[in-house]
């Protein structure tokens, strides 16, 4: 309980009935929750550390970029919160240590201001330093973040994608989480959004601050407005993830514990889980145990620890052409549809990357047909075609990944709805709006 309300948890199927031979999976959504809450007189302190790459790859005004922004980032903290920032290239530097943000409002300018571009890149390095900079306040009634801001590929350092989301996983579940900043086309997006997604939190990317403002306010937004961190789920079942009996269709990683990591709730939003299991071998195991029970594990803002489960109902068995007939539900239908135009993109993607242009055309009118009933995809697939008609390969490839990971990971509004308006956007927080392109801020969409 937070404030007297509970995390809604809520587990609903694509259809309500099953049909033993449709050839199709059924899709269950799990929802969790977050209230609307009371305003309290005190917002959520924050502790964040900005760790800022300042290797030679930053020459040409993209370090110049990165101060702005971390001057942004500064400048949308309160007074009360703490701050560190870090710079690197292939060695570590720590320029402010861990101080109150009106007393490095008046040294970080001057400093940022010492710094040149020089060097290789050693990204896990200076996301460390940032992270242990945070470490002595993570979980003491405060949320702890590392902002970090990178335009290259790391080549300094461990390297291993695996190896470094593993720490980013392990610290994000100690209370120290991580977003990722991308600056220009030459950082590796893949390894930006991994480490957002280990670390429970955000990745944005843009060339100048200005495309990243809105990000920055939806960072501090989310910060802020944070009520659950270190979400946690288990899937007890009997089915067999090795047989393709059951899958996940987010890019949540897993713990040791075999628990998938969500992202962390903010008031009057939730974040959801896709899970398509086996139809045939749900009807065959009906009756027996459950076929699926999630238990959710949630820290609140205080750090203790709720515990919170949900199952799978029985379904009605009916015959195929009754099953056919079957209403969908439709945020059910439409989330699925979303994480299925992610891996779509994820493909398309691939071909940008080695220039197969008819490729990237087939792919653009597949999403282009299943976006026929969800005007927001309908616009970001608009753009996407435009990017493929100007060759673009630089912002087609980071737009499609960026894309199709919040299409998979996305924070949702309480009453997220298959109508998008740009207005209605622009009104709700920013770290829930649905954006066309994720490089550019909403003002420049339109």
């Amino acid at each position: 309980m937070v404030n007297g309300k509970a995390l809604e948890v809520l587990l609903n199927t694509r259809k309500e009935v099953v049909a033993s031979n449709s050839g199709e999976s059924l899709d269950v959504l799990l929802r969790l929750r977050a209230p609307e809450q009371e305003l309290s007189a005190a917002r959520t302190q924050l502790a964040v550390s900005l760790v800022i790459d300042r290797s030679g790859s930053m020459s040409g005004g993209k370090l110049d970029e990165a101060k702005r922004c971390a001057l942004d980032l500064l400048s949308r903290l309160g007074d009360a919160d703490w701050v560190s920032v870090v710079i690197y290239d292939d060695e570590i530097e720590v320029l402010l240590e861990t101080m109150s943000v009106r007393m490095a409002r008046a040294l970080l300018p001057i400093r940022l201001e010492t710094i040149r571009p020089d060097g290789m890149t050693n990204l896990h390095g200076g996301w460390l330093k940032g992270a242990e900079t945070l470490a002595p306040r993570a979980g003491r009634g405060m949320v702890s973040r590392v902002i970090l801001l990178s335009d290259g590929q790391a080549n300094r350092g461990l390297l291993a994608r695996e190896s470094i989301c593993e720490q980013v996983r392990e610290l994000a579940s100690a209370g120290v989480t991580t977003s990722t900043v991308g600056i220009g086309f030459d950082f590796n997006e893949e390894l930006m959004t991994a480490i957002a997604t280990a670390g429970q939190g955000n990745s944005w990317y843009g060339q100048r601050a200005e495309d990243l403002a809105e990000s920055f306010d939806a960072e501090m937004s989310f910060l802020t407005n944070l009520v659950w961190q270190d979400v946690r789920i288990k899937l007890n079942t009997p089915l067999l993830p090795r047989m393709g009996q059951i899958k996940v269709r987010n890019d949540y990683v897993q713990n040791d514990q075999g628990q998938y990591c969500l992202p962390a709730i903010a008031q009057g939003s939730e974040v959801w889980m896709a899970i398509s299991l086996s139809m045939s071998e749900v009807i065959h195991l009906q009756g027996t145990d459950s076929v699926l029970r999630c238990a959710i594990l949630a820290k609140d803002k205080e750090g203790i620890e709720h515990e919170f489960t949900v199952s799978l109902p029985a379904l009605r068995v009916v015959d195929l052409p009754d099953y056919q007939m079957a209403q969908e539900d439709e945020l059910v239908a439409r989330r699925f549809n979303e994480v299925e135009s992610a891996d779509i993109q994820r493909e398309a993607r691939q071909h940008v990357q080695s220039r197969n242009w008819t490729a990237v055309e087939r792919l653009i009118v597949k999403l282009e047909e299943r976006s026929r009933e969800n005007p927001w995809l309908v616009e970001t697939v608009r753009y996407l075609r435009t990017l493929l008609e100007r060759r673009d390969h630089e912002t087609m490839e980071k737009e499609l990944m960026y894309s199709s990971d919040k299409l998979k990971n996305r924070v949702a509004d309480l009453n997220d709805s298959v109508s998008y308006c740009m207005m209605e956007e622009a009104v709700k927080p920013a770290f829930m709006r649905k954006k066309v392109s994720q490089g550019r801020n909403s003002d420049s969409q339109k």
